[in-house]
């Protein structure tokens, strides 16, 4: 069994003639480290697969993969979750990430030992740095050139619409750190055109209305640091860019499920070092749940 951990190299055994159902809610990456398999998929042909050959999967697959009846079969794998990715995709890459499983083709793609992705993968399996930082890079580095030939290609040009191409070629480019901190008057004084002309055109391009584009990556970043720091839940509220702490609350357990504090306790890391506090501030934290923070964008 394997957790859905964000850039961690995994490792899986399977019995002979065992299966395994290939899926995560991102984007999962495995590699035959030992053995053979075979990968079965309704309706298409059987692929065997040796050492250093490997399957893409994008979200659920739609088959299994089953060790030989000769012996064991060790995978490696890893899996991305782009929206834990927040701030570094841009607007496009994003949108282009969010219809590639909507595709009408096959979530999974299969590669072979001798094929570039292949040979990355194996040299990556060897190095000594285990999960340490230059690996995740490493891992991230090369799902990107994985994924770029499955992306959908940019849509055409809006024949005549200088607006919308000046959306795509701007707003487009932006990191998703950068739309979550610009409002919306500002981004439409700067393409010289109405507000609600400006989210117009934002939905029909990236296919998701402005406002609820902001919203998740502000709740996505939220998510982030009540996992990976002990910074209290005021804080992490106004670095997310919330002047109500209670709407914050509200917000976010709409969207998750569950209240930020929570999370927290279902989520946290417990071996954190007290000193990743420092990171943020202020340090004192209201007692009402309506209190008021300082000024961040919203």
């Amino acid at each position: 069994m394997i957790g859905e951990r964000h850039l961690i190299l995994q490792e899986l055994t399977l019995p002979s003639s065992a299966e395994w159902l290939p899926r995560c809610g991102g984007w999962l990456i495995v590699r035959v480290a030992e053995g053979t398999g075979y990968w079965l998929q309704h309706q298409a042909a059987h692929r065997q697969l040796n050492p250093g050959d490997g399957l893409i999967v994008i979200r659920t697959a739609n088959g299994v993969l089953r060790a030989s009846q000769l012996g064991l079969l060790k995978l490696q794998l890893f899996i991305v979750q782009p929206q834990y990715l927040n701030g570094l995709l841009t607007v496009a890459e994003w949108h282009q990430l969010e219809v590639a499983p909507h595709r009408p083709w096959s979530p999974v793609s299969v590669f072979a030992a001798g094929e570039p992705l292949g040979q990355k993968f194996t040299r990556l399996t060897d190095q000594a740095y285990s999960n340490r930082l230059p690996m995740r890079c490493a891992l991230l580095q090369l799902w990107a050139s994985a994924v770029a030939g499955l992306l959908p290609a940019p849509p055409p040009s809006a024949g005549g619409n200088k607006l919308r191409d000046h959306i795509r070629e701007r707003v487009g480019q932006m990191t998703e750190a950068e739309l979550s901190e610009r409002s919306l008057m500002e981004l439409a004084r700067q393409l010289h055109c109405s507000e609600r002309h400006f989210s117009r055109l934002f939905r029909e391009e990236f296919g998701v209305p402005f406002h609820a584009r902001q919203i998740e990556l502000r709740l996505q970043r939220a998510r982030q640091l009540l996992v990976d720091s002990n910074a209290k839940i005021i804080n992490i509220a106004c670095i997310s860019g919330y002047r109500h702490l209670g709407l914050f609350n509200a917000t976010f357990k709409k969207r998750f499920g569950l209240t930020p504090v929570e999370w927290r306790r279902q989520n946290s890391r417990k071996s954190l070092p007290p000193a990743q506090q420092s990171h943020f501030s202020p340090s004192t934290e209201p007692a009402g749940a309506d209190a008021q923070l300082p000024s961040a964008p919203i």
